[in-house]
């Protein structure tokens, strides 16, 4: 069993609270600088700068997951990576139907835009991409899991735009695949009244906005190899696959 030190919460310059110095290249070579083996990019309600990102990882020898971070109808966020460009597409084509077409502000939001690796403008995204989606967690998870995704409640330990947060604890009925979280105290703080969340595989992810958060925290991969379904049989605990949480100076 091989280990890898992965971030799976990552956004980029089209996410409008992303810096716009979150360019394919510097998450890239970020990654890379900070002993990363994979990353999952995961901006809010759109998926556009993933394949750009996935070549230039490629290339740089850097495994990207493509993902999204949804905002359900009740605002409550959560990761959802895709097996295939295919899949990809298919989610991208969801959100873009149950996106609410309220004209981003990129002076009060701030600028919505994909790039090539040239740090090139390729467009810009016209609709507000914080916004909920016209969709439940539920429908999320259910088309999540009909085409195949992870499907994974964000930064849980938050008391804002969680699932923990909005709804105020997690249904059994969920079909989740693991759950995240960000800060260890604040984990540490909400287990001890959801103490069922150990029943779910936890890992740390950084959800970096900006360079330097790349990483920070990250999470240990002991899988074979790094592809998709190790990935899944890591969140399921198969076949002595794993994902655990590691912080500052860990890794």
């Amino acid at each position: 069993m091989n280990e890898y030190w992965v971030d799976l919460h990552i956004h980029t310059c089209l996410s409008p609270c992303g810096d716009l110095e979150m360019s394919p290249s510097a998450i890239v070579r970020n990654a890379i600088h900070n002993g990363l083996s994979a990353i999952a990019i995961t901006d809010h309600n759109t998926t556009l700068q993933c394949p750009e990102i996935q070549a230039l990882g490629k290339e740089a020898g850097l495994t990207v997951f493509a993902g999204v971070e949804v905002t359900t109808r009740e605002e409550a966020h959560c990761i959802v990576l895709f097996p295939s460009e295919e899949v990809r597409q298919q989610f991208q084509a969801y959100l873009e139907k149950h996106l609410p077409p309220i004209p981003n502000d990129p002076e009060r939001f701030g600028d919505q835009v994909w790039v090539n690796r040239r740090e090139e403008i390729q467009g810009t995204y016209p609709y507000l991409l914080i916004s909920a989606i016209r969709q439940s967690i539920d429908q999320v998870a259910a088309y999540a899991r009909q085409l195949g995704c992870l499907f994974i409640p964000a930064h849980v330990e938050r008391p804002s735009n969680s699932v923990i947060g909005q709804l105020g604890f997690i249904d059994p009925a969920l079909p989740i695949d693991a759950i995240e979280y960000n800060s260890q105290r604040r984990f540490e703080k909400l287990l001890k009244g959801h103490s069922y969340l150990n029943n779910y595989t936890q890992y740390s992810a950084s959800d970096a906005h900006y360079p330097d958060q790349i990483g920070d925290p990250c999470a240990l991969l002991k899988v074979p190899s790094l592809t998709f379904e190790n990935l899944a049989r890591a969140f399921r605990r198969q076949e002595g696959c794993s994902i655990s949480s590691t912080f500052g100076g860990e890794f």
